[in-house]
């Protein structure tokens, strides 16, 4: 019996030592190499937030860069067990998206799909999820769609949209007998009905349906986001095991919002075809275009996906900060009503050049993003031997396949790059700054380089043409005070129900 339990303990111990070496294994990589190391906080590495105990990745994240900030320009982490650089420097971070890009040429994101593109097909189709050569035309092929041009051709979607969002917001006002409205929902009808339009010439039936009807697009796509940007989360704990991708066959997007998109892009590629909306310019159009190229529906359905992801979530997040910080910045917000009313004067349209070019919109749009990151972080991997300069003569050796994540969250909230970073001061972007400060590697809500956000036109689209029509009608003010927080996935969200109240002007 004795000799039983001592043969258990010392089983135990050996394999307790085991784990211990495999996590801990190279928690010397960077001592070794010359680079400052942030001492991992467990043996699960730098961020145990991954792994929940009240914390989180980004918060983690801040933890290191407030600790290492100004003293050097990168410091070493560990991604579980992983070896990382963690970019500390604003010109450094600009050095690794821009100036060396060809050196670091893919994400974290584009790793993750390496094992299902058979299963997970639309991920792996998605340039934000690809790598190398296929990011390359993946990008070129489904941002042909989305440039300025194509974009101006196919603005009527977004007035209608515009003026269905009025109605809509009149509609629950009356119905409801309350001029507080959630803004977080109304935010997503509002995208899913852009983006149903845009993107597959359909009625999304988010704005057009009852008030606080959920339409079916509306529902599939949020659930399809949703489990997409968690999932990031879920793929970042994967190096402490990187066998679990395949043994549990991980995925983005769940096998029945595949057969969703795959039926709504063929049916309405069908229509389109048969002359029902032969006029329209719009992204089917552009779909159609690469299909008879040789693109097949899979590959149509992937560049879809591409830009729903942007245009949908990212959108609805960035519009009801906005108008959620708006609420509290009254000045602020006449001002810019101001120079909205005065845009609109006479027949109440706008062109979409005049849009694009409101001074004070832009400012308060830029100010607004750089408060509340949804985008709280950037991973590149290395794809070639290179080096990095970290001052006083000391040059870091890199090689392919280590991790580079910058902070843009705390970039935008360091006092160093923007004083008095907690308060929203929309001047701070006035003649066109917002491009020097991305040059500076200070603002990067969108990234920066070659893979700068794909849908960030459409985007921006989205939300100063609904911030227009909502501060044309309407003054917002906030009824309660929200907290922030990092979310699931890629960045920092309000966190409860966005109560605006809405008063007529």
């Amino acid at each position: 019996m004795w000799i039983l339990i001592v043969v258990l303990v010392g089983f135990v111990h050996v394999a307790f030592a085991a784990v211990y070496l495999y996590l801990t294994w190279y928690h010397k990589y960077w001592t070794k190499r010359g680079l400052v190391t942030a001492k991992p906080l467990t043996l699960l590495g730098s961020y145990p937030g991954l792994f929940g105990g009240g914390s989180s990745f980004i918060a983690d994240l801040g933890t290191i860069y407030n600790k290492y900030k100004g003293k050097h320009r990168a410091v070493g982490t560990f991604l579980t067990r992983e070896p990382q650089i963690l970019v500390l420097d604003p010109q450094l971070a600009h050095e690794v998206l821009v100036t060396n890009f060809g050196d670091y040429r893919d994400t974290l994101t584009s790793s993750y799909v390496t094992h299902s593109q058979d299963y997970d097909k639309y991920a792996a189709r998605n340039p934000f999820f690809s790598a190398g050569d296929e990011w390359k035309k993946r990008r070129t092929d489904g941002g042909a769609g989305l440039t300025p041009n194509k974009l101006r051709q196919a603005y009527a979607i977004w007035e209608q949209t515009g003026l269905k969002l009025m109605d809509y917001m009149k509609r629950s006002i009356e119905e409801r007998s309350t001029n507080v409205i959630e803004t977080r929902d109304l935010s997503y009808r509002y995208t899913a009905q852009a983006m149903g339009d845009f993107i597959w010439g359909i009625d999304a039936g988010s704005l057009s349906g009852g008030v606080n009807e959920v339409s079916q697009f509306q529902r599939f796509s949020y659930d399809w986001v949703s489990r997409a940007f968690s999932g990031i989360t879920r793929f970042n704990r994967t190096p402490i095991a990187p066998v679990v991708k395949r043994l549990f066959r991980m995925r983005f997007f769940t096998q029945e919002s595949n057969e969703f998109y795959l039926k709504l892009t063929r049916e309405a590629a069908k229509l389109r075809q048969s002359g029902s909306g032969a006029e329209r310019n719009d992204y089917l159009s552009h779909l159609l275009q690469l299909q008879e190229k040789g693109a097949s529906y899979d590959d149509m359905v992937g560049h879809a996906l591409t830009v729903l992801m942007d245009g949908f979530e990212t959108s609805a997040a960035v519009l009801y900060h906005f108008l959620y910080t708006l609420g509290e910045y009254q000045e602020e917000q006449e001002k810019l009503r101001t120079e909205i009313l005065d845009a609109l004067a006479g027949d109440k349209n706008i062109s979409y050049e005049q849009l694009n070019a409101l001074p004070y919109l832009d400012q308060c749009m830029h100010e607004s993003m750089r408060l509340t990151s949804v985008i709280g972080f950037l991973t590149k991997i290395c794809t070639k031997r290179t080096t990095i300069n970290l001052g006083d003569g000391k040059i870091l050796n890199v090689e392919p396949g280590i991790t580079v994540t910058i902070p843009a969250y705390n970039l935008h909230h360091d006092e160093a790059n923007f004083p008095e970073p907690e308060k929203f001061k929309p001047e701070r972007f006035d003649n066109g700054a917002a491009s020097e400060y991305t040059k500076r590697g200070c603002l990067l809500a969108f990234g920066d380089g070659p893979r700068i956000c794909l849908g960030m036109r459409v985007g921006l689209l989205n939300v100063k043409m609904a911030v227009l029509r909502i501060l044309a009608e309407y003054r917002v003010e906030q009824t309660k005070k929200l907290s922030i927080g990092s979310d699931s996935g890629l960045g920092i969200y309000l966190n409860g129900d966005v109560d605006l109240r809405y008063t007529k002007v």
